[in-house]
């Protein structure tokens, strides 16, 4: 998408380097010296308000790190950022999103009207569309104060907005307001309410 071939490639590559080197050595400090990589996780965990839900401990969470699990989902998050085509102030990617209900839109339309921690919901890879749906059920008992759609099984709006694991947009009009970083460490809910306060002001 962004960037051509070969460029990409050699960008992959060098994220894969990197991701390796970062999960081997984590490995081997968390074996040597657990108690200080906890402090140190603990401590980004806090900057980021991880640390903050009584319902998740911890130690749901920091086990799971610098597993073969994490070594992909890191990878593959990393790889998918190298094409993250939005722009703060362009054009929203007008991408197909599918309603609860299996009725197919588009993003727009729909505006206008693995790896996982313990203790977290046992969600599979979604290998079909009533995968993915019957997952967006789960989030819909919990009675968000939004509509919910879910991406295609082609991934394009995940792809195209650079989505994975999680991240935060505010879009009017198809032009990006607000476009956050990357969670679940990045991500600040904050400034999204302070966006939207402001268009509503």
């Amino acid at each position: 998408m962004g960037l051509p071939q070969p460029g990409l490639w050699l960008k992959r590559l060098w994220v894969l380097l990197e991701v390796a080197v970062h999960v081997v050595v984590g490995k081997v400090l968390l074996i040597l010296f657990p108690d200080r990589v906890k402090r140190n996780i603990l401590a980004m965990g806090e900057k980021t308000g991880m640390t903050r839900n009584p319902h998740f401990s911890h130690d749901n969470w920091i086990p799971t790190f610098f597993s073969t699990q994490y070594f992909w989902f890191v990878l593959k998050v990393r790889w998918q950022r190298l094409e993250d085509t939005t722009e703060l102030g362009g054009l929203a990617p007008n991408c197909p999103v599918v309603h609860l209900s299996g009725q197919r839109c588009n993003i727009w339309e729909f505006m206008q009207d693995g790896w996982a921690f313990k203790n977290n919901m046992d969600i599979r890879n979604h290998q079909n569309l009533q995968d993915r749906l019957q997952a967006a059920h789960l989030l819909l008992a919990r009675s968000p104060q939004c509509p919910v759609v879910v991406d295609t099984m082609q991934n394009q709006s995940s792809q195209l907005y650079a989505a994975l694991p999680e991240r935060l947009y505010v879009i009017q009009e198809g032009r990006i307001l607000y476009k956050g970083k990357s969670g679940p460490w990045n991500y600040n809910p904050e400034e999204v309410r302070a966006v939207l306060e402001k268009l509503h002001s």
